[in-house]
């Protein structure tokens, strides 16, 4: 939903059609809950979310907390690479500078993005990812690649916050997504659909992504879903 200045407000309009026509909009992110309050602020309403993969979520007054806390997350991460040998590099403690030039993020949104509860993304600057991944799962963690930064967690997944979220408010549920991080999440929709992907047999799919195929996309589907 975001374009490569990272905002959503192309999509302000539409989005707010859509929840007139009683469309409910529920975000499930590797985001921080921060970053997400504040796309919701540019878009100009409130919904339901789920950050950091799920970890955290928020739905109606009900709001949960999952898995191991980021300070504990990031000591066992730096322990299990200094045992396989591989230098890593943190998120939460790289300069602002520098992850604005890695990412491109603006400089208001960077400590939004650095403020995580129940997760890190990291980079490996030298050694083998496999040795250190294995280590990491061995421990439990999951650890998914976001196309920059691998990003860790454990005990949270965007399907169990995906479930949570269809608890409370029921109905049927349109899933999209443009990564492979995104698929637990898809496989919990009754309609999942992929963006930025070939043609799949499992899910509907959308060669391009961004805010703009994100909307087409939607539209499609809803009047594939309507007949």
């Amino acid at each position: 939903m975001l374009d490569s200045r990272y905002t959503a407000l192309v999509l302000r309009d539409f989005v707010g059609s859509l929840i007139n026509k009683g469309v409910l909009l529920s975000i499930v992110s590797s985001k921080t809950e921060k970053e997400i309050l504040y796309h919701l602020v540019e878009l100009g309403i409130e919904a339901t979310y789920a950050a950091e993969n799920g970890c955290l979520v928020s739905v109606g007054t009900e709001r949960y907390g999952f898995g191991t806390g980021s300070d504990v997350i990031k000591a066992e991460l730096k322990e299990i690479a200094g045992k396989s040998d591989v230098e890593i590099e943190l998120f939460s403690e790289m300069e602002n500078k520098k992850i604005k030039r890695l990412t491109n993020l603006p400089e208001h949104l960077i400590p939004l993005a650095k403020e995580r509860k129940f997760s890190e993304p990291f980079r490996v600057i030298r050694g083998n990812h496999d040795e250190l991944l294995k280590g990491l799962h061995s421990l439990g963690y999951s650890v998914n690649w976001g196309g920059r930064f691998y990003q860790i967690s454990k005990g949270c997944s965007k399907r169990k916050a995906v479930r949570i979220i269809r608890d409370h408010l029921g109905g049927y549920a349109i899933g999209i997504g443009d990564s492979e991080n995104d698929y637990e999440m898809l496989d919990g929709c009754d309609y999942p659909v992929t963006l930025n992907s070939e043609s799949s047999s499992k899910y509907r799919s959308f060669s391009k992504y961004g805010p703009k195929v994100w909307k087409m996309a939607v539209k499609k589907v809803l009047e594939e879903i309507n007949g």
